[in-house]
C-alpha cells in the first residue's frame, strides 16, 4: 500500500478513535483540565498532523487553529476560543474561495446558497446577539458568525464551481455546514436558552465537522488509486 494511502486511512482510524476516547473516557469524572483538553484537542491536532502532504496548507493550518481553539476553551478563554477558530474560519475560507475561483456558477445556485447560509445568521442576529451582555464579545460574536456563515457558503459554493459533479467537495460542504450548526447549538445554549444534551451534540456536529472537511478537502491526485 502507498505511503500517501496509509497515511490516510491512520489518520482517519486516529481521528475515529480520538473522538471515541473523547466520549468515553477511561479517567472518569476525576480527571484533570490537562488530560481533558488533550482529549478535546486530539482529534483535531491528529487531522493537522496527518494532512502535511495530503491537504493544502491552509486546511492543515485551519486544523492546527481548531485544536488551539479547543484548548483555549479548556481553559476557560471564551475570547482566546473564539479568535483561535475564527483564524481557522479564515484559513478554510481562503482554501474555498481558491478552488471558487474562476468557476461557472449558476446564478440559481448562488442565490440559494446565499439564502440558505443567511437564515441562521440572521437568526443568531436576532436571538443570540441581544441576549449577550459584553459588547466586545457581542462584536466578536458576530464577526465570528459572518467567517462561520463564510465557510459554509464557500464550501457549498465549491460544488457549484469548476469542481461540480465530483463527490469529495459535496463532503466538504457538509463538513462547512456541521460547523456552523455545531457552534450555533453552543451559542444558543451559551447565551439564549438551554438545550438537552448539548455539549454531546455540539462535539459530534464539531467532530463530524472535521472528517468531513478533511476528506473533502484531500490532494486526490497525489493518492494512488487502486488498478
Amino acid at each position: 500500500m502507498d505511503k500517501k494511502r496509509i497515511q490516510l486511512c491512520a489518520t482517519i482510524v486516529a481521528f475515529l478513535l480520538a473522538a471515541l476516547w473523547f466520549f468515553f473516557p477511561l479517567g472518569g469524572p476525576s480527571e484533570g483540565h490537562l488530560l481533558f483538553a488533550m482529549r478535546l484537542a486530539l482529534p483535531a491536532i491528529l487531522l493537522t498532523a496527518g494532512s502535511i502532504g495530503l491537504l493544502p496548507r491552509q486546511m492543515t493550518f485551519g486544523f492546527l487553529f481548531c485544536a488551539i481553539g479547543d484548548a483555549m476553551g479548556v481553559i476557560g478563554s471564551f475570547e482566546g476560543q473564539m479568535g483561535s477558530f475564527a483564524i481557522a474560519h479564515i484559513c478554510f475560507i481562503l482554501f474555498f474561495l481558491k478552488d471558487i475561483r474562476g468557476g461557472k456558477i449558476q446564478p440559481s445556485a448562488f442565490l440559494f446558497t446565499t439564502l440558505l447560509c443567511s437564515l441562521p445568521l440572521i437568526l443568531a442576529m436576532v436571538k443570540v446577539l441581544p441576549a449577550i451582555q459584553d459588547l466586545l464579545i457581542r462584536i466578536g460574536c458576530a464577526i465570528y458568525a459572518l467567517l462561520l456563515s463564510g465557510t459554509m457558503w464557500t464550501s457549498i459554493i465549491r460544488t457549484q464551481s469548476v469542481l461540480s459533479g465530483k463527490v469529495i467537495p459535496v463532503v466538504a460542504a457538509l463538513g462547512g455546514s456541521f460547523f456552523l450548526i455545531s457552534d450555533f447549538i453552543l451559542a444558543w445554549n451559551k447565551f439564549t436558552a438551554h438545550i438537552p444534551n448539548a455539549s454531546f451534540l455540539i462535539m459530534s456536529t464539531y467532530y463530524a465537522a472535521l472528517l468531513f472537511l478533511f476528506v473533502g478537502t484531500l490532494r486526490v491526485s497525489q493518492i494512488p488509486q487502486k488498478n
